[in-house]
């Protein structure tokens, strides 16, 4: 059973809003095995939107159109799609009661166009969105099924959970079931990914693959249909695992999981502590770990040390290696891995240095070098890069990087 979803409002076409309930719903209709085959994106024109309107009405069997159901002059959904229909628009006295109520609670003022939410086609179901002064309808036209749903996403979400998706469930009987998974890379691009993918002999039959670059990684979406649920995720860890035996470390795991996080569980469960000397990335390494809940347990604190005499006097970098060598080199890098070791007394010591950009370059050290620097209780490694990118491009690479050695160094410890 084929459906398309329409989303409306000027706000999304001039992009100064991102278009959420579109993709939302397009992605728990695939979880939930139904197919959306179209997704269109239109600004507040009426005429526009009741062509598209009919012209979804001869291909779908389910149509759900998103935003224009509010009470400003710009909210013209409902008067559109009721002409488009023949339907007369007719007021629905319970749920204007209901929005006085609503708007009292939150003492908000009565005007007049707020009586234009109850207003609704003839024939029309209204969806209770939970004392929301906002709610959207459901319409049956011929053959067809019309969900009609608030424009704010969070509205449009409990509607869509109550309502329009088991509704369409128990319309389109056992569809089976699909079950997806999405894997995390880093280091490895999507061409070489597609190419270790189109390799592996799992990968061959019965699966769906996608690959969706998610700067500053990049990642895999597995899709797999049958009857039995347990089946199928026994079939996509066979799948995970096949893909882990090529391409080792740069799989960092399912989708949900962010990579500061997995760091932060292999310090916890190795009983360290970490602390961070930053200098081209400015403390977002330091952000990035206190993002996760309990980082205390285990990350100490963090130099932002982006001049050089604060690496003289915070991190104890000795006065000849920023002379002979200068801030950006190994030499340093390794020096503040040291240095934040031992100003917090951690096991551990991340340090960062380089150049983002977009001045500052050099024929020898041009533009997005980066040295990395890493200090554990036994010995010191240094890692060299060359990003590209703007400079708010190389100081998240720089970032991802460093977490990311310092995860696969937690590895073999």
């Amino acid at each position: 059973m084929q459906g398309e979803i329409i989303a409306t409002g000027t706000e999304l076409i001039t992009g100064r809003v991102a278009d959420f309930n579109a993709r939302y719903a397009a992605r728990r209709l695939h979880e939930a095995g139904l197919t959306a085959q179209r997704l269109t994106i239109l600004g507040d024109e009426p005429p526009l939107f009741q062509e598209i309107l009919l012209r979804a009405l001869g291909r779908s069997r389910f149509i759900i159109i998103t935003g224009g159901l509010g009470a400003t002059e710009d909210d013209v959904t409902v008067a559109a799609a009721a002409q488009a229909l023949g339907l007369p628009l007719l007021l629905d006295e319970g749920l204007l009661a209901r929005i006085h109520r609503c708007l009292e609670e939150r003492q908000i003022p009565w005007l007049e166009r707020y009586g234009r939410l109850a207003l609704i086609p003839r024939g029309a179901v209204i969806l209770d969105a939970g004392g929301l002064a906002c709610c959207g309808f459901a319409l049956k036209h011929g053959d067809a099924r019309l969900f009609f749903l608030p424009g704010v996403p969070a509205e449009m979400q409990v509607l869509f959970e109550a309502y329009v998706l088991p509704s369409l469930m128990e319309w389109a009987g056992d569809v089976g079931v699909v079950a997806q998974r999405t894997l995390r890379l880093f280091g490895i691009s999507e061409t070489q990914l597609q190419e270790v993918v189109s390799k592996i002999p799992e990968f061959r039959e019965g699966v769906r693959v996608g690959y969706y670059p998610n700067f500053p990684e990049n990642h895999l979406t597995l899709t797999v249909r049958g009857r039995d649920r347990r089946i199928l995720e026994e079939t996509l860890d066979r799948l995970t695992v096949a893909l882990a035996r090529v391409v080792d470390d740069m799989l960092l795991g399912p989708e949900g999981t962010p990579l500061e996080e997995l760091v932060g569980r292999q310090l916890k469960e190795g009983g360290l502590t970490l602390a961070l000397a930053e200098s081209c990335t400015g403390g977002l390494i330091g952000h990035r770990l206190t993002n996760v809940a309990g980082s205390s347990d285990y990350f100490l604190g963090g130099v932002v040390s982006y001049g050089n005499q604060a690496k003289l006097d915070l991190l104890r970098v000795a006065p000849e290696v920023l002379a002979e060598w200068g801030a950006v080199s190994p030499e340093t890098a390794l020096e503040m891995a040291r240095g934040a070791k031992t100003a917090f007394g951690a096991h551990l010591g991340l340090a960062v240095t380089g150049i983002a950009g977009p001045g500052g370059g050099s024929p020898e050290k041009p533009v997005g070098t980066v040295y990395i620097g890493l200090a554990t209780p036994h010995e010191v490694e240094v890692w060299h890069y060359l990003f590209q990118g703007s400079r708010e491009e190389i100081k998240i690479l720089s970032a991802q990087t460093a977490l990311d050695r310092l995860r696969r160094k937690l590895k073999k410890m």
